[in-house]
């Protein structure tokens, strides 16, 4: 068995425009025994790190291995391995959807990392992993990516796999600068009719409930028939993602949500022409009796109608910042609409859902919805 020496600190070298250091780790051979390997480590580009930097992303990087602490320099776990515990241990315990954000970066940072000791990823690896990611995903993405590798590496410092404090994907990385987000598009009450009449059943309906009741659109999909046990209201207690059902984005997304006669009188009309009707049976289903798809609906139904009746083009999303902004030029109190919404915080509900400066035009109009019930 190879006898374990007390600390490594090689100096980095410049070699082809990179600083690399040279270091030994102890391998687990198949007969259970430990065999000193000589390995190369890429520290950045000479053009990014200086020599004094260089040397403090070896003393971070080789730190686990200079680590006297049992279970740190010879845990040699890899980021598969990580993945895989993950799954086991965290997965059941997150919501579907974020479940599938992490299964969408797994994907990428497997390719990037499978097969590497996590110990072994530095901050250098992660950035250069990041970059490479940023030519193909758009700067949210990338983001998103970052968070989910940390967190990622989180659990394994929690279990011991790393050393704690020693999280690469933790502090400061060049991310790409964030790109310009198109503004919210908000319909004004004759925008909102002129689409309801350019779109076909359920669409119409689906809209109508959308923008008077501020429903998200996996929560629109999955709303069933025994969801409307009285006129005028809705009970939201699930959710589709991708196809798959599940309990909607937060506990407070469990509501009770009113519609008003106007939401509810589409609603009873496409219940005449729907295909499955039954107490258990899907509002919107599509022919298999499976929540309908909204996200494919909105290039294919959605937009074409938006532009045959020349109005904005708006998202799912934007009809449920609509339902906000009306409300708010109707004068609902902000706690009415942050529990309409399933929102924890009434600053939310102001300060994101909410784009009501200098629209005192359309106050009138929308003040005609409320007194009809529409957004009360």
């Amino acid at each position: 068995m190879a006898r374990r020496r007390r600390g490594q600190f090689p100096e980095p070298k410049q070699e082809n425009g990179q600083w690399k250091i040279r270091y030994w780790i102890d391998q687990v051979q198949d007969d259970g025994f430990r065999r000193r390997v000589r390995r190369t480590k890429c520290l950045g580009l000479v053009g990014q790190l200086t020599e004094t930097q260089a040397r403090k992303e070896a003393s971070r990087f080789l730190q686990p291995i200079n680590d006297v602490e049992e279970g740190i320099e010879y845990s040699g776990k890899t980021m598969e391995q990580l993945i895989a515990k993950w799954r086991d241990a965290v997965k059941p315990a997150m919501k579907l959807s974020t479940q599938l954000s992490y299964e969408w970066a797994f994907k990428r940072i497997k390719s990037a990392f499978g097969n590497s000791s996590i110990g072994a990823i530095g901050k250098a690896d992660i950035q250069t992993f990041l970059t490479g990611a940023s030519r193909q995903l758009s700067s949210e993405s990338v983001r998103d990516l970052r968070a989910r590798l940390r967190g990622l590496l989180t659990a394994a410092e929690e279990w011991g796999w790393i050393r704690v404090g020693s999280n690469p994907a933790r502090g400061r990385l060049r991310l790409p600068p964030r790109e310009f987000v198109r503004p919210r598009v908000i319909l004004a009450p004759a925008e909102f009719h002129k689409l309801l009449l350019a779109l076909q059943q359920p669409y119409s309906t689906i809209v109508t409930v959308a923008v008077l009741g501020g429903l998200r659109r996996g929560e629109l999909s999955a709303l069933r028939w025994h969801a409307n046990p009285d006129a005028g209201r809705l009970r939201v207690d699930e959710a589709s993602y991708n196809g798959k059902l599940g309990s909607p984005k937060t506990p407070k997304s469990k509501r009770e949500v009113s519609i008003g006669p106007i939401a509810q009188a589409a609603i009873d009309e496409w219940r005449k022409q729907a295909k499955f009707t039954g107490s258990n049976d899907f509002m919107f289903a599509i022919r298999t009796n499976s929540p309908i798809d909204l996200h494919t609906a909105a290039a294919r139904h959605l937009k074409p109608a938006a532009r045959r009746a020349g109005v904005p083009v708006a998202s799912w999303h934007d009809l449920r910042h609509t339902y906000t902004t009306w409300g708010r030029l109707a004068g609902i109190k902000p706690e009415t609409m942050r529990d309409q919404l399933g929102h924890s915080s009434v600053l939310m509900t102001l300060d994101v859902y909410s784009h009501a400066q200098d629209r005192r035009g359309e106050a009138v109009m929308i003040e005609r919805f409320a007194c009809q019930g529409a957004l009360s």
